[in-house]
């Protein structure tokens, strides 16, 4: 008896729930179901008009069948969408390829910048310290309309808009949201390290690159998957500095705009394409984000 008891105690967490409790949990697992559902909703609706044709497709809308299957699959939508789609030259081969580097450079460069910055900032004394720290803080509360105008004529004059150097000059600063993390982190980390490299005859490089820089491999990875995930889906920038480079959230985006009414499902099957890299990652690295989220911020 006394084993059948604690196993019912173990097995349901509603057990020893009054009916009013039971009620709220109720209320709380339908709310939280539905919420997902909604989300999960548009995805699934986007892979079954990915394999409709667009006389399916657009006899479905009219009809209000939003979720009715494919009266035939078409696979090739798929193979079309790296042919069919383009914008100003790139098709969704060349989006593909700037979408990488562009991410590889601004996501290595940002996160590492970061790390030297939050590192030099938190652990050596010298003067305006804390004016730049403050500067830095400040800057991130400013407006974006109040630094594009600046960041144009700063682009202009150093001759890299529209160029691959634009993330590779613009992603060097070492402030931002990384920064914070990286400051944080670092100034929470004991400088006996360090001491302890220097009685073994090491400089103050040799502290940072093999001792300091290793430890915090958790944060880095964490803000570098983040940091991929953001720059993948960012299509603001290309348009703005890089057109000539169109990526592929920006190359979509346009296609959107300009050859959807012609390839509908076309292009529903490049924008599921587009999702994979990002799930991918997300779905392989999830587990390392969330050892290393804490309230509020990131720990070590």
């Amino acid at each position: 008896m006394v084993n059948s008891i604690r196993i019912k105690d173990s097995g349901s967490v509603l057990y020893k729930r009054t009916k009013g409790e039971k009620v709220i949990y109720a209320i709380i697992f339908a709310f939280f179901a539905l919420y997902t559902a909604l989300m999960v909703f548009p995805f699934i609706w986007l892979f079954i008009s990915s394999f409709k044709s667009s006389y399916n497709y657009l006899e479905d809308i009219d009809h209000f069948r939003v979720m009715a299957l494919p009266t035939k699959w078409m696979f090739e939508n798929y193979a079309k969408a790296f042919v069919e789609l383009e914008h100003d030259g790139t098709n969704l081969f060349g989006m593909f390829f700037n979408s990488i580097w562009y991410t590889a450079v601004v996501v290595i460069e940002g996160v590492f910048f970061s790390a030297c910055t939050g590192y030099s900032l938190s652990k050596y004394k010298f003067k305006c310290k804390n004016l730049i720290y403050t500067v830095a803080v400040v800057s991130m509360t400013i407006p974006v309309v109040g630094t594009l105008p600046a960041s144009f004529r700063l682009s202009a004059a150093l001759r890299i808009y529209d160029t691959p150097l634009q993330p590779i000059v613009t992603c060097a600063g070492g402030f931002g949201f990384n920064f914070l993390i990286m400051y944080a982190f670092f100034k929470n980390m004991p400088w006996s390290y360090a001491e302890a490299v220097f009685m073994d005859g090491g400089n103050d490089f040799i502290a940072f690159f093999k001792v300091m820089l290793p430890m915090a491999v958790g944060p880095i990875v964490t803000l570098s998957i983040i940091a991929s995930i953001s720059c993948w889906n960012d299509y603001t920038s290309i348009i703005l500095f890089m057109p000539s480079y169109q990526t592929v959230a920006s190359g979509l985006y346009f296609v959107q705009l300009t050859m959807f009414e012609k390839f509908p499902t076309i292009y529903y099957a490049a924008l599921f394409i587009s999702m994979i890299p990002v799930i991918v990652v997300f779905a392989i690295f999830s587990e390392q984000i969330m050892k290393n989220m804490s309230v509020g911020g990131l720990k070590g």
